[in-house]
């Protein structure tokens, strides 16, 4: 018999030993293995750690060389945050005798700070100035060449509504319409641009509310399109700042909340010619009340309920040609709100 032949048994036997002895020298290596592994993984987890820290460090340290790089070289356009530059109420609530109104605010545009704030931040009832809200949507939805005609929206139940006179199956253009939202006042201009907009008032409030929180007013909800009194309807006047200054991004906006009076020539249900004209509500500027010397109104809007009180937006540049947006709410009379509005409109003069 061959001596190299194996029997399946003592092959098995072969094989179970050869098993057997590597388990053997094995087992020795792993006493040493395993501990030098774990040895090694806490190392490693601590290393993580201490460079993790460095990272996060020298991320948020403005003298690493990376961030110094992102600094010194990129646009400073694209490290802006949002808001870089909008005015912010910074200071104390300011108080001036002169000024009788509950609720103010004044900004340079372009300045970091707010240039005058009483309870600028406090929650009021806007009144009509909420229709600037309703042009900004108009201003950013509507094609203005196109004709809408009146149906039942424009009915307001409110008898203290301000209306432009539009007649169920008057046919206007949306900017006319416009022009009647926002120099009259019309509430019914008001109804009729959420319907065509919104496809109502329901869902044109929700656009009002989405487009406020876009601009970040954080104090702002709407109910209506027109300001009539609600008391889930408000605003401040930091809030009304912004919406102001989102409008006059549009020079259209300029033109028509400057405009002192507007011929609207439309027809109405029998197709015949009709004529309105429309003149601003805004004292200064039909000249009514005496603005500050070199002071001028490029636009504005009015607002007055018996909850509001007396309310007046502005934006207004003054002798040297800067830009400055004030909102002033709750005047105890029509009067002394623009004895208000020109004692605020003084305070640009100065910043000169």
């Amino acid at each position: 018999m061959n001596s190299e032949i194996i029997t399946d048994t003592e092959y098995s036997s072969v094989r179970d030993c050869g098993r057997q002895s590597r388990r053997k020298r094995g087992g020795g290596f792993l006493k040493f293995l395993i501990p030098a592994v774990l040895l090694a993984a806490v190392l490693a987890g601590i290393f993580f750690v201490m460079h993790s820290g460095l990272l996060l460090k020298n991320r948020y340290l403005l003298s690493t060389s990376a961030e110094q790089l992102l600094r010194d070289q990129a646009p400073a356009a694209s490290l802006k945050t949002f808001g870089a530059d909008l005015s912010v109420i910074t200071h104390t609530e300011d108080d001036d005798p002169s000024v009788q109104a509950h609720s103010v605010i004044l900004c340079r545009e372009g300045a970091a700070e707010a240039v005058y704030a009483k309870h600028a931040l406090e929650r009021m009832n806007p009144a009509s100035i909420t229709k600037v809200m309703t042009c900004l949507l108009a201003l950013e939805n509507a094609d203005f060449t196109e004709n809408w005609t009146a149906g039942q929206e424009i009915y307001v139940s409110d008898k203290d509504a301000s209306m432009a006179g539009i007649k169920e199956g008057d046919s206007l253009t949306a900017e006319q319409v416009v022009y009647g939202l926002m120099l009259r006042s019309g509430a019914d201009a008001a109804n009729m641009i959420a319907l065509h907009i919104g496809g109502g008032e329901t869902g044109f409030v929700e656009m009002m509310n989405r487009r406020a929180a876009e601009i970040g007013c954080a104090g702002t909800h709407f109910t209506n399109t027109h300001g009539l009194t609600d008391p889930q309807h408000y605003t401040t006047a930091y809030d009304i700042y912004l919406i102001l200054r989102e409008a006059m991004k549009d020079p259209r906006f300029r033109e028509i909340a400057g405009c002192v009076e507007y011929q609207a020539d439309y027809t109405d249900i029998a197709g015949q010619p009709k004529t309105q004209k429309w003149k601003n509500t805004n004292y200064f500027l039909i000249g009514r009340a005496p603005l500050p010397e070199g002071v001028k109104i490029a636009a504005g809007k009015t607002g007055t309920t018996l909850a509001a009180g007396n309310c007046l937006a502005l934006v207004s540049e003054n002798p040297a040609g800067e830009l400055f947006y004030s909102v002033t709410l709750k005047s105890p009379k029509r009067d002394i709100l623009y004895t208000d509005a020109a004692a605020v409109l003084e305070k640009t003069i100065e910043q000169h």
